[in-house]
C-alpha cells in the first residue's frame, strides 16, 4: 500500500474514532441532520451539542421512536462539521439533504453567521429547518422581509436583544441598588467578529445609549483571537465605566479574562456567552472571581429539573452538562414533538407543527413569535439571567426574583 493510501486510511480512522460513524440507514427511519462546529475554535460547544443529540436520539429510540401514527420510526441524527465557516456548513447541509435524505435540518446548530447562510436552503429544498443557538437578529430581518421564501426556516432561539437586555437591566439593577456608580456613562464593547458578536452588541448600546450612555470604543477580534492586550490597553486609556465582552471560543474568553487582570483594568465588565463553559472558572482561576455574565440558563445545581439531565450527560461522557448540551437535547426533542404533532414527515405538516410548537424544554418553554418565526425569551419562556462568579461559582444575581444570591462589588473598580 502506497504511503499515501496507509494516510488517508489512517486519517480516515482517526476522523471515525474522534466523531464516531454514521449509523447504516434504512429507508423507514426518519433522519434529523445537523450542522455544527466539530473542528477549529468553537468546537468545545458542536461536541457537546452533538453529545446530547445523540443521547436524545437513544432515548427516544429506547421508548420505540419517532411516533408518526401509523408507524414508529427509528430517529438517526446525522452530523456535519461547519468548521465555523458559512461556506462549509452550506456544502455540509447540502450533503444531508441531497446524499443522506434527511427529513429535517438543525442548521446551523450553533453559529449565527452559519446559518445567515444555510437558511437559504430551506427554500431551495422545501425542507423544514430550526436552527439552534443562533441569535442573530439579521436572520430575523431576512425572514421578515420575505416570509413566504422563509416559510421552512424558523429561528430555534431568541434573538440578540434577549441576550443582549442582560446588560442593560443588570447595569440599571445596580445603579438603583447603588452597587454601581458610573462617573461619565461610557461604555466600551470587545466582541469577536461575528454576527453574533455584532449582534449582541448593537442591541446593547441601542438600550444603554437610550438611558444616557455613550459608546467610547468598539473593538472586535477574530473568532479564537486570544491577544487582547492592544484592544484592552486602547479601552483602558479612554478610562470607561463599563465594559461588554462578547465571545463564543472558551479559548478567547480564558485569555481576555487573564490578561483584564493582569492590566489592573478598572470599569465594571459583563460577559456575554463565554464563561458558561465548565472548563472557564478552573482555567482563569482566581481572575475570574467578581466576573458578571449572562445568561446562565443552565443551573443544575439550583435548577432541580436540571438535576437529572445534568447526572445522565456526567454519568455517560465523563464530564460535566453545560448549556450547549442542553441546546442540543432540546433541538432534537423539539424537532421530534413537531414530527409526532404532525404525524408525519411530509416537509409542508412538519413546518406547520414547528409553527405551533409549544414544550417545556431543559432550558425553558419554546414557542415561536410568529412575526418573526423565533423563540420567546423572558419570563415564562426562555430566561436570560446574569450570574456573578463569586469564590468560584456561578451565582444568578439578576433578575432579583429568581436570584440565588447577592452582587457583590467587583473588586478592581473599587
Amino acid at each position: 500500500m502506497k504511503a499515501t493510501r496507509v494516510q488517508s486510511v489512517l486519517g480516515l480512522l482517526l476522523l471515525l474514532t474522534a466523531f464516531g460513524a454514521q449509523p447504516a440507514l434504512a429507508q423507514s427511519d426518519v433522519r434529523i441532520g445537523v450542522t455544527l462546529p466539530l473542528t477549529g475554535p468553537a468546537a468545545e460547544a458542536g461536541l457537546m451539542m452533538r453529545q446530547a443529540m445523540e443521547l436524545a436520539a437513544e432515548e427516544i429510540n429506547a421508548k420505540g421512536g419517532v411516533n408518526l401514527g401509523d408507524r414508529k420510526a427509528r430517529l438517526v441524527v446525522l452530523f456535519e462539521d461547519n468548521q465555523s465557516k458559512p461556506e462549509v456548513g452550506v456544502s455540509g447541509a447540502e450533503r444531508l439533504i441531497t446524499r443522506d435524505k434527511v427529513n429535517y435540518l438543525v442548521a446551523d446548530a450553533f453559529h449565527s453567521h452559519v446559518t445567515m447562510a444555510t437558511m437559504e436552503l430551506a427554500h431551495r429544498y422545501s425542507i423544514p429547518m430550526v436552527s439552534g443557538q443562533s441569535v442573530s437578529e439579521e436572520i430575523v430581518k431576512k425572514v421578515v422581509a420575505n416570509k413566504e421564501r422563509y416559510r421552512y426556516y424558523w429561528k430555534g432561539n431568541f434573538g440578540a436583544t434577549g441576550f443582549a437586555s442582560a446588560v442593560p437591566g443588570t447595569v440599571q439593577y445596580l445603579i438603583d441598588k447603588k452597587q454601581f456608580a458610573p462617573k461619565n456613562k461610557t461604555v466600551a464593547f470587545l466582541i469577536e467578529d461575528t454576527d453574533y458578536g455584532r449582534s449582541m452588541a448593537e442591541r446593547a448600546k441601542e438600550m444603554l445609549h437610550a438611558s444616557g450612555w455613550r459608546t467610547v470604543a468598539t473593538e472586535t477580534t477574530p473568532i479564537g483571537h486570544t491577544d487582547f492586550y492592544p484592544q484592552l490597553g486602547k479601552i483602558r486609556a479612554q478610562d470607561v465605566d463599563l465594559l461588554m465582552t462578547v465571545f463564543t471560543a472558551l479559548s478567547s474568553g480564558v485569555a481576555l479574562v487573564k490578561q483584564f487582570s493582569e492590566l489592573g483594568m478598572k470599569p465594571l465588565h459583563v460577559a456575554i456567552y463565554y464563561p458558561v463553559r465548565p472548563e472557564f472558572i478552573p482555567q482563569v482561576g482566581k481572575a475570574s472571581d467578581g466576573l458578571l455574565w449572562s445568561p446562565l440558563s443552565f443551573d443544575p445545581d439550583n435548577l432541580a429539573y436540571q438535576r437529572d439531565f445534568a447526572q445522565k450527560v456526567k454519568s455517560k461522557f465523563k464530564g460535566a452538562a453545560t448549556m450547549d448540551h442542553a441546546y442540543g437535547y432540546d433541538a432534537i426533542y423539539n424537532a421530534v414533538e413537531a414530527m409526532e404533532r404532525a404525524r408525519s414527515v411530509e416537509p409542508a405538516k412538519m413546518i406547520e407543527a414547528v409553527a405551533k410548537l409549544d414544550r417545556r424544554g431543559l432550558l425553558g418553554r419554546y414557542q415561536f413569535d410568529q412575526q418573526l418565526q423565533q423563540v420567546k425569551a423572558g419570563p415564562g419562556f426562555l430566561p436570560t439571567p446574569t450570574a456573578q462568579i463569586q469564590n468560584g461559582k456561578n451565582v444568578i444575581v439578576w433578575p432579583e426574583n429568581i436570584a440565588t444570591g447577592k452582587y457583590v462589588p467587583q473588586a478592581w473598580t473599587k
